[in-house]
Parts: C-alpha cells; sequence; structure tokens
C-alpha cells in the first residue's frame, strides 16, 4: 500500500529564508514529495545554491531575493510565485534571527525592534500575504517557524522569546480566521537544531546546556525539521489547523 497525503507533485510552495539551515532541509523535503519550490531570503548567491539542489530531485525552483521586514517585497514575493506558476499552494514562513544571548537588563531597544521586525512583524506581513491569495483559491497550507522559545522560557532570550511566542499566536488565530476558507495554518517549534553554521555548536558551554536539556541528549538535524514542516504543509494533516508542533527532542516533555 502506498500513501499518498504526502505527495505534493502540481503543488507550488514558498520558503522564505530558504538559503541555509531550517529553511534549506525544508525546501528539500518538499521539492523530494514533488512540489515546485521558490526559495526567498536576502542572499541570492546562496538562494541559487538551493535551487540546484532542488532542481536535481525533479522539480522545478524559482529564486526571488525578499526581505520579509518590507511588506512590499513580501507582496511581490506572492505576486511572482503565482505569475509564474498560477497558485500558491504552502508558505513556510520561516526567516527569521536570534538575539544576542545575554540577561534580559541588557537588551537595548533596538534589539528588541530588528528582532520584532523580522520574527513577528515579518512573519504577520509573510501571512496575510499567502493568505490572502490562498483564500482567494479556497486552499491552502501555511506553516510558521517558531521555536520551543514560543511555548517556554529561556533564560536571557526575552526579545527571541516574545517574538516566538507571538508567532504562536499569529497561528492560532489565522488558523481560527481563515479554516472556512479551507485555509490551514500551523506552527513548528523546534529547539536546538544543527544549522549549517551555528556557533553555539562550537561553544562547551553551550553543547552541555544543550544536551543537559534534551532527553534526546543531541542536536536536531534540518532533514528532521523539513519533514515536520512537510506533514504539517501536505494533505495527510488536512485536519490540523491552528496546532503547535514542537519538534525538541523531548525538551519541553520535562
Amino acid at each position: 500500500m502506498t500513501i499518498t497525503e504526502f505527495d505534493l507533485s502540481q503543488q507550488v510552495a514558498v520558503v522564505t529564508g530558504g538559503s541555509r539551515s531550517i529553511g534549506r532541509g525544508t525546501a528539500l523535503a518538499l521539492a523530494e514529495a514533488g512540489a515546485s519550490v521558490v526559495l526567498s531570503g536576502r542572499s541570492v548567491d546562496d538562494l541559487e545554491k538551493v535551487a540546484g539542489e532542488v532542481e536535481a530531485l525533479g522539480v522545478k525552483a524559482l529564486v526571488i531575493e525578499c526581505d520579509v521586514r518590507e511588506p512590499d517585497a513580501v507582496q511581490r514575493l506572492v505576486d511572482a510565485t503565482v505569475a509564474q506558476f498560477g497558485r500558491l499552494d504552502v508558505m513556510v514562513a520561516n526567516a527569521g534571527i536570534f538575539q544576542q544571548w545575554q540577561s534580559s537588563e541588557h537588551l537595548t531597544l533596538d534589539e528588541w525592534d530588528n528582532i520584532y521586525e523580522t520574527n513577528l512583524r515579518g512573519v504577520m506581513v509573510t501571512c496575510l500575504a499567502a493568505g490572502r491569495q490562498m483564500i482567494k483559491q479556497k486552499s491552502g497550507s501555511i506553516v510558521t517557524i517558531a521555536s520551543i522559545q514560543g511555548v517556554v522560557g529561556i533564560e536571557g532570550t526575552v526579545a527571541y522569546t516574545a517574538s516566538k511566542h507571538g508567532v504562536v499566536g499569529i497561528t492560532k488565530t489565522l488558523a481560527l480566521d481563515w479554516a472556512q476558507h479551507n485555509v490551514r495554518v500551523n506552527c513548528i517549534a523546534p529547539a536546538f537544531i544543527a544549522r549549517d553554521v551555528e556557533p553555539l555548536q562550537e561553544d562547551e558551554t553551550a553543547i552541555e546546556f544543550v544536551t543537559a536539556g534534551t532527553p534526546m541528549r543531541r542536536w536536531g538535524t534540518t532533514r528532521e525539521l523539513g519533514l515536520s514542516v512537510l506533514f504539517l504543509a501536505s494533505p495527510a494533516a488536512s485536519y490540523i489547523t491552528g496546532e503547535t508542533l514542537v519538534v525538541d527532542g523531548g525538551w519541553c516533555a520535562r
């Protein structure tokens, strides 16, 4: 017996922040499931490299430069996707940044604003642009990328934690607003993921912090994140909306 509900053939997916790490892993998982993939971000050269990997899997790839802090750029991303492929089936709102890890009294308002503009406002703008198109189509799946810090607090990350809690809230509310239009909105909340470039993986204190707090005693992989996104994006999750899937090796089970 073959399970067909994970098949995204004939579907079109957009991944913001698609040039590396979680974005790259997600793009490849969606491509393996048959989706045409639109990769967006600020580094065209890096996006082109991932696009080559996507196309090697036998599907189409399109690179569009986009900074999610700019609403007009996000709208152009959606418009260009529809102009090229005729539709938008999956939006993965992945683009985000981390703050300087330090005790909260040292946080500056400039850093707070920078985190907010990318992680919260950028996700909201991305969801709204995608959602309007999906409402027209009467179908679609949006997957936001939060963090375990959208579910729990971790010391020294107040701006990042606040932004990711906001992403979870956005996900729940849009799911309620758009369920009547057959548009699903869900969230992935990853813990510590071994990214392409991850300074924390070179820090002995950070390594001990992560492994001690993770029951599975390891970092997650971008492949594991990509497959989790694929599940929520696909028809296999057709009766799931407004949910946050925690992918954390057991961190939040404590």
